[in-house]
């Protein structure tokens, strides 16, 4: 029996809790860079403004309404049902999770204390903490967390984060009101690891029953905030939860997870797709809060001293997906010949202004079990020879779909551009988040039969395990409109090996099983693997604790303001 106790979680929160009260130092001081030959080096930021210091009790943030400008919209409200990073991250806000992140995604205890796993890794007992309410007034416990189970393990529903842990969850026990004890149908190593992803927030059992249309547009959680409203294309708007358990130290098991005057009255997010746009507004003060920080901007808005730019290394992939089942796809050489087409350095230097390093998986180097391949050079007559052997010497015709963003934009003319260089004529399709999201993301049947050819997107591990890379993005299962294999590739080799990952709680054995999976995808290229991201964000001078996580999705927990 491997044991994880309320004493040893208590512990380790204590710990968390002192890293990310310290102001600053982990989100400042230093930025890294793509070097030449797509290396990631490390050199010091000194351009970047000094963190604010407020003292203890005197932050104003909790009588101030802030507006966050966003690139795009959000697409729903049910964690379940969320396939992007930005919905995700609010829920993560109104909602707390059995397990959490801290900022460089170390798992700990939120709405757990602890926990304890058989040998085989199919049974789990989870202590859950006391003294907690969702915020309409709902007692969590251990039948408000089995509501949660048999949400995600109900099939039927249909909801887009459903293989998530629908295909090993088998029942549930409730053991006393404050423990909670989950059978699997099979070996599962990486469950604790998917129980901290942002779709394993838990919901109130009352929203559950109401039905996965109430989930989608009136959340209600246990957390920091609770929903305000939602008025798609315009805002969203999220209230500050004074009551909230992580302000109470002894909930918390000693520490808060949050000083009690961290938060903000209100947050409105507003999507607004030009970055441009974006950018205007934090200069002028219509908003507080900008984030992605357009790369572009960077530099300059470093010497703006009403505002304060940071960044970090992420764990997001940019890349295209292809549909493995369309002609010309179906052609590894095709595929082959489109990755040598792509010059990486390049890409990185015009589209990402510096911000990032040459992508060697589909995963980010800090991710478990990530192992890198060396990256398909730029070579336009490797590229040009292998498209006249699979039978296209003059090229063809393909199109790509993204989301119409101004920086999606620019990535794919980039891409178009790379492309006319050995005969392919890319067809650009920009189209509007929710609607590219319900034709791509929501599309029923085989691969040959669907809209999408070529798709421009990219995929943070929010588990931090290397099963959350490969099994959604590329697993047979995940084909929608299950989960985001987009590329519709089907491999028996390659599925094998990811169930023999999970088969063991052996991380030895789990890690080489992913490194063969990663060696089968690498040279089969259902996507082309292009940069590993940055995180950049842009906050008024006056604010602190405002971060991203290395996945991207936004962190408030500890946000502060100075008075001006």
């Amino acid at each position: 029996m491997k044991k994880r106790g309320a004493k040893l979680c208590a512990l380790m929160m204590a710990a968390v809790m002192a890293l990310t009260a310290c102001g600053g130092s982990s989100n400042s001081g230093s930025s890294t860079t793509a070097a030449a030959g797509g290396q990631t080096g490390t050199e010091e930021s000194s351009a970047a403004a000094p963190e604010v210091e407020i003292p203890e009790g005197e932050s104003v943030s909790q009588e101030q309404d802030v507006v966050a400008a966003i690139s795009v919209d959000f697409t729903t409200m049910d964690p379940m049902d969320t396939s992007d990073t930005l919905s995700g991250g609010i829920q993560r806000m109104m909602m707390d999770g059995l397990f959490g992140f801290d900022d460089d995604m170390k798992i700990f205890p939120m709405l757990a204390t602890g926990y304890e796993a058989n040998d085989e890794a199919t049974e789990y007992t989870i202590s859950l903490r006391e003294g907690i309410s969702f915020t309409d007034g709902t007692p969590w416990n251990a039948d408000a967390a089995i509501a949660n189970f048999e949400k995600w393990a109900d099939k039927d529903l249909g909801l887009k984060r459903t293989t998530l842990l629908c295909n090993v969850l088998d029942h549930f026990e409730k053991i006393d009101d404050y423990t909670v004890k989950v059978y699997l149908s099979e070996p599962f190593g990486a469950f604790i690891a998917t129980l901290a992803h942002p779709a394993c927030v838990m919901m109130s059992p009352v929203q559950i029953a109401a039905g996965p249309e109430v989930c989608a547009v009136d959340p209600v959680g246990t957390g920091q905030y609770t929903f305000g409203e939602w008025e798609e294309g315009d805002h969203l708007t999220l209230n500050l939860n004074k009551d909230w358990w992580g302000y109470d130290a002894e909930i918390c098991g000693g520490t808060a997870l949050a000083a009690s005057d961290a938060g903000f009255k209100s947050v409105t997010f507003r999507p607004v797709s030009e970055n441009a746009t974006r950018i205007a507004m934090i200069q002028s003060g219509d908003a507080q809060i900008v984030w992605p920080a357009p790369t572009e901007s960077v530099e300059l808005l470093r010497q703006d001293s009403n505002v304060k730019v940071e960044d970090k290394e992420s764990i997001t992939v940019w890349f295209m997906t292809l549909n493995t089942q369309k002609p010309p796809l179906n052609d590894v050489r095709v595929r082959q010949a489109m990755n040598y087409a792509i010059n990486k350095e390049a890409y990185i230097q015009v589209v990402m202004n510096g911000l990032g390093s040459i992508a060697t998986s589909c995963m980010g180097p800090a991710v478990q079990h990530y192992k890198g391949n060396d990256p398909y050079p730029y070579d336009v007559e490797k590229a040009k020879s292998l498209l006249a052997e699979a039978g296209y010497p003059d090229g063809f015709t393909i199109t790509l779909t993204y989301s119409n963003t101004s920086a999606n934009q620019k990535k794919a003319e980039f891409y178009k551009q790379q492309f006319a260089e050995v005969g392919i004529n890319l067809e650009l399709n920009g189209m509007e988040n929710a609607v590219m999201n319900e034709a791509i993301q929501g599309a029923t049947g085989p691969g040959s039969d669907v809209m999408v050819e070529c798709y421009l997107t990219g995929w943070s591990t929010s588990t931090g395990d290397a099963d959350w890379a490969l099994r959604p993005l590329l697993a047979t299962e995940s084909e929608p409109p299950l989960s985001y294999n987009m590329c519709y590739y089907e491999n028996e080799e390659f599925d094998q090996l990811l169930v023999d990952a999970l088969q063991t709680a052996d991380e030895t054995k789990r890690a080489e099983a992913y490194a063969k999976a990663q060696d089968i995808m690498w040279e089969d290229v259902p996507m082309i693997c292009v940069a590993n991201d940055f995180n950049a964000w842009v906050t008024s001078s006056n604010i602190t604790g405002v971060k991203l996580y290395p996945d991207q999705a936004i962190n408030m927990r500890n946000a502060r303001m100075a008075a001006k």
